[in-house]
């Protein structure tokens, strides 16, 4: 066995995102038999964020994901990809409205609102089904579609693993020296 992790702290946005899955890629071809995601992160951009859920989703090989920080917004889907999950004590979990940034944008006409609306809750009804999928069979189920668009919603360790986002709250142990790979952005 062959464990490689991949150490993330930082936004979601499209070049962070391919470099989670260019480091993914590395330790595949490197005889990766499992692969740890140790993440900490305050989200950021969307479409970067699913494509990279989707991507982990497709590895071919066992994927743990760990929260060792914060992992916030967008993170959290991208999290939910693991077939494990842990977070450290006192990590926590965030979960808040979706929002989008305009960039340098200083005008929009009806028809351009009208689909940003339109995708916003695309992006808020795909993201709850992540969440619903991974945290089937929670000793305390929470439908988080409320968080996505009015209030937002604090998890602690304890409370992620109630809630069924982590399968346990743990301290992360690296292996010793010589038994694992390490890759870092």
């Amino acid at each position: 066995m062959s464990l490689h992790v991949v150490h993330f702290i930082g936004p979601i946005n499209a070049t962070s995102a391919c470099t989670i899955r260019n480091l993914c890629l590395q330790a595949l071809q490197s005889g990766a038999s499992e692969i740890e995601l140790h993440m900490s992160t305050e989200g950021g951009n969307m479409t970067a964020g699913f494509a990279l859920y989707f991507f982990l989703k497709s590895l071919p090989l066992p994927l743990t994901t760990w929260n060792v920080g914060s992992v916030e917004s967008v993170g959290v889907a991208i999290f939910l990809a693991g077939q494990m999950r842990y977070a450290c004590p006192g990590t926590r979990f965030l979960i808040h409205p979706l929002h989008w940034g305009f960039g340098n944008l200083v005008a929009a006409d009806h028809a351009r609102i009208s689909e940003w609306r339109d995708c916003l809750d695309f992006d808020a009804e795909r993201y709850a089904a992540i969440f619903d999928e991974a945290t089937r069979g929670a000793r305390q189920p929470h439908d988080i579609r409320g968080c996505l668009t009015g209030s937002s919603r604090i998890y602690t360790a304890d409370e992620a693993v109630e809630a069924g986002i982590v399968h346990a709250a743990r301290q992360a142990r690296l292996p010793e020296a010589g038994t694992t790979s390490h890759w870092w952005n």
